[in-house]
């Protein structure tokens, strides 16, 4: 998995720090944005975590006996 990217439409790719989270009547939606484009994504009501580190899991392997 890679890390996140900001998902601010008309930009070049670059690392999120945030993840956006809107409650709709039509259900959840998630959206992950920098800093600077966290902001101003929307005028809706919404909430907002800083992402702190991303963390790549890996499939452990089998002990042995």
């Amino acid at each position: 998995m890679k890390p996140p990217r900001c998902e601010r439409k008309g930009t070049l790719p670059h690392p999120a720090t945030c993840v956006l989270v809107w409650e709709l009547q039509s259900g959840r939606i998630t959206k992950f944005f920098c800093d600077e484009h966290s902001q101003n994504a929307s005028p809706q009501p919404y909430r907002l975590a800083k992402l702190i580190d991303h963390h790549e899991h890996t499939k452990a392997a089998p002990e042995e006996e």
